[in-house]
């Protein structure tokens, strides 16, 4: 039992140097897997950045095509209502005068 508590100082030397390469090689592969979840974060990043300006790019193009669209139509319908207004009021002023009730005069009966 003596041999043993004689080389009880050198045994705790040993798990010392032990538990310090540990530590040494924990720390080194945390440092590792830090550095590999930077690059992730930025390599994410520069594809959202790349992923935003298309998105951008063609939602301003979208909006382009939708307004010129809408304008196109816009125009049409105008031209269109004059048209018809102009149609109306022919055919307004085309028909005979309204009886004192304000109806339309009446149709003769067929027979």
């Amino acid at each position: 039992m003596a041999e043993s508590l004689d080389a009880l100082p050198e045994r705790v030397d040993l798990i010392e140097r032990k538990l310090d390469a540990l530590s040494s090689s924990v720390e080194k592969r945390f440092d590792e897997v830090s550095q590999h979840f930077v690059e992730q974060r930025q390599y994410t990043e520069f594809a959202f950045e790349r992923l935003e300006q298309k998105m951008t790019a063609r939602f301003e193009r979208l909006e382009g095509n939708m307004t010129a669209r809408f304008e196109r139509l816009e125009g049409n319908m105008t031209v269109r209502f004059e048209r018809l207004d102009r149609k109306l009021d022919q055919f307004i002023d085309g028909q005979p005068p309204a009886t004192r009730r304000g109806r339309f005069p009446r149709q003769p009966k067929k027979r």
